[in-house]
């Protein structure tokens, strides 16, 4: 069985190197890089089975992020000899050996993993997540952090459109709108499904133009209503900061969590802060005795 790895990657060089070390010639390795990262890729190159683009700018929020998972999913979908797939990012790591990864990956072929809900969720700010799609974002060109300009005219243009009545239309899918996770592991059966759909309706992708993280939305929403089976976790182990807005970067702490949770990716991982927890993993992937399982 061949896999597909699919990788958004903005910086550091030395964790994208561990992350492509791990898999084996089994293993069909697309990253996508930020074309305004000035991350270190030269070694990357010269493996056969490393295909690299940078196409996109993509700021956080901006459409761009998803246009590079799309354009991942395309190119790794030419190789019709790939069976499975795993979009993560250059700073995540697999848990279990590369034995277990595998034998899990072939017993689980034909299913599909991805976090999601139905929308509004409570969990999401701004009208349970709407306001998100409801709404045109120009999060492309005004890049709005925290305590910005941007944010202070992103937050301002959006009191507008919501005073003046601007509601953007949403014909899809009988109105069953789902959001969910960025990352998941699915079957080829999932990754044609989606071609074919936007094949079929370039529309779709246009709606989500000017959406914020669109990406966060726009394959759920296609998944879930797809009629494909769809298992509601993500096989990713994250440890949410208590605001919500981003996963917290694991350390040696998070050990015993991590190769417990049966789950197949670490997110985040960071150089420097995860130097420790790293080698323990790496310890336990060579271990012959190691117990991990996979769920």
């Amino acid at each position: 069985m061949r896999q597909a790895i699919l990788i958004t990657a903005y910086h550091d060089s030395a964790q994208l190197q561990r992350l492509i070390d791990y898999f084996d010639s089994d293993f069909e390795i697309f990253i996508h890089v930020d074309r305004h990262s000035n991350l270190n890729l030269n070694g990357h190159i010269l493996a056969s089975n490393v295909h690299i683009y940078s196409r996109y700018s993509t700021p956080w929020g901006s459409v761009n992020h998803l246009n590079a998972i799309l354009l991942l999913i395309c190119e790794a979908a030419r190789h019709q000899n790939l069976d499975y797939f795993h979009l993560v990012t250059g700073n995540d790591y697999p848990i279990p050996p590369l034995s277990v990864f595998k034998n899990f990956c072939e017993t689980h072929r034909n299913e599909n993993y991805l976090e999601f809900f139905p929308l509004p969720r409570t969990a999401w700010d701004g009208e349970g997540g709407m306001e998100r799609i409801n709404y045109y974002w120009l999060q492309h060109w005004l890049q709005p952090t925290r305590n910005s300009v941007g944010y202070q005219l992103t937050t301002m243009l959006i009191k507008i459109q919501r005073k003046i009545g601007l509601k953007r239309p949403f014909n899809y899918f009988n109105n069953h709108l789902y959001g969910g996770g960025t990352y998941w592991s699915i079957s080829r059966a999932m990754i044609n499904h989606t071609i074919e759909y936007l094949d079929g309706h370039p529309d779709y992708l246009r709606r989500f133009h000017m959406t914020k993280i669109a990406e966060e939305i726009f394959l759920p929403n296609l998944w879930v209503n797809s009629g494909l089976p769809l298992t509601n976790n993500s096989l990713r182990y994250m440890d949410w900061h208590s605001d919500g807005a981003s996963p917290k970067i694991l350390d040696e702490n998070d050990y015993d969590k991590l190769v417990s949770s049966g789950a197949l990716f670490a997110r985040k991982i960071q150089s420097g802060i995860s130097d420790i927890l790293i080698k323990k993993l790496i310890e336990q992937h060579n271990s012959s005795t190691t117990c991990y399982h996979a769920d």
